[in-house]
């Protein structure tokens, strides 16, 4: 056996500049591998409009917005993209001669996030240097429900579609060695399933320093009076259901406080509440950032009076929720926010809105506090946010692959 193991990450997006919470989930999983010891090979196959080659790596392959593949059955469907993807990878005229020049030789594990490209991985197990390789699913969300709200909000009718991508999920979680989930609720639906293997790995964050030259720049920049921050990526669930977390009305802000967005969602956030009857209103009371870079999101994050997490639906959990329980700022989310995160919402910044009036209500709360002072490092607050840093969410992961791969070797099943 090589004295160093190669794992291939199979994914639809680039991580050299992560910006959403599956491309940071993925770059702290590549980080994880290599501390454990692995040499890594990632592949991205992904859509050629939504990233561009700048923040692609050498070994991504770029998915042609005019490709035959990118029809589902013959038809062009909003929002499937992600499902087809694994047809092109797998395909001859497609991705596929591409991705096997990428490869070497042999591989001991392949970690497919999410489960697009899982028919990839399936036929790479078919070839002979990489058959006995370990297989790893990376769930991040039920992805079958999720997808189905977002045909539901957007007036999508292709129930083939769903019922393809739940099989192809099914499949995957049932047909790997280990199955990975962010939450115990979603482990609990891959073992109903028939996952064996099905582990907890939760999301996670990376720490952040502000810059003092930032956060001078950004105190000028900011509201004077008390503001929360929501700060999320363009991903449909974090605007559809914006307006209705907030009852169409962001009058739970006094007038001279301010909700700031940052991030994809900014233009998404401006249109959905733009378009309430409350418009002008709204507009009154919020600061629009868009996307910033990482040194002036630490500085706003640092800034930040509290983080408010307007998340109605969706599966998995979110990366920016446990960004603000780390800032030790107040926060106001509703209960589907703190999904995965449930053991902090015993924490005296944290406030949950179970409706709408009890949303509005928190806001109003938080917004008449008093600003909540930085936490001392090393102290026992400190020490239980410390939980949420990446390098600790995911020691589970590379154990149990550890393990694993000594059980594979000690029965001589890596030997093919």
């Amino acid at each position: 056996m090589p004295a160093t193991r190669t794992i291939l990450i199979l994914s639809t997006y680039p991580i050299v500049e992560p910006k959403h919470g599956g491309q940071v989930r993925l770059l702290n999983i590549k980080k994880a591998y290599e501390k454990a010891g692995w040499d890594v090979v990632t592949i991205a196959v992904y859509p050629e409009e939504s990233y561009s080659k700048a923040v692609a790596g050498d070994n991504d392959i770029p998915f042609p917005a005019h490709s035959p593949y990118r029809f589902f059955e013959g038809r062009n469907i909003p929002f499937v993209t992600d499902l087809v993807t694994g047809n092109f990878a797998a395909a001859e005229d497609g991705a596929w001669p591409d991705l096997l020049k990428r490869l070497p030789a042999r591989l001991d594990a392949i970690h497919v996030e999410q489960p697009w490209l899982w028919p990839a991985a399936v036929k790479l197990k078919t070839m002979p240097g990489y058959a006995s390789a370990l297989m790893i699913y990376g769930s991040q969300n039920i992805e079958e429900p999720l997808k189905r709200d977002i045909f539901r909000d957007f007036g999508v009718t292709a129930g083939d579609a769903l019922e393809t991508l739940q099989s192809l999920e099914v499949e995957a979680a049932r047909s790997a060695d280990i199955a990975v989930a962010v939450t115990q609720e979603e482990v609990d639906v891959l073992k109903s399933w028939g996952v064996d293997e099905a582990v907890l790995v939760p999301n996670g964050i990376a720490s952040w320093d502000a810059d003092p030259g930032a956060l001078a720049e950004w105190r000028e920049k900011l509201p004077k009076y008390p503001w929360l921050l929501y700060v999320a990526s363009a991903h449909p669930p974090n605007f559809t259901g914006l307006a209705q977390v907030f009852g169409s009305s962001l009058a739970c802000f006094p007038p001279q406080c301010r909700l700031v967005i940052a991030g994809g969602v900014t233009e998404h956030a401006y249109r959905v509440l733009n378009e309430t009857r409350w418009s002008e209103l709204n507009l009154s009371r919020m600061q629009l950032l868009f996307t910033l870079s990482d040194r002036d999101l630490a500085a706003v994050k640092s800034l930040a009076h509290g983080f408010v997490l307007p998340i109605p639906f969706g599966g998995g959990s979110n990366i920016k929720t446990a960004e603000a329980l780390y800032s030790g700022a107040y926060v106001v989310g509703t209960p589907q926010a703190l999904r995965g995160f449930e053991t902090f919402s015993d924490l005296h910044e944290v406030y949950i809105g179970q409706d709408v009036k009890g949303f509005q209500k928190a806001i109003r709360n938080v917004l008449s506090l008093p600003p909540k002072m930085p936490l001392e490092k090393n102290s026992p607050p400190f020490e239980r946010r410390r939980s949420l840093l990446w390098e600790v969410r995911l020691e589970q992961l590379t154990k149990v692959v550890e393990n694993a791969m000594t059980k594979k070797v000690r029965s001589g099943q890596d030997l093919v």
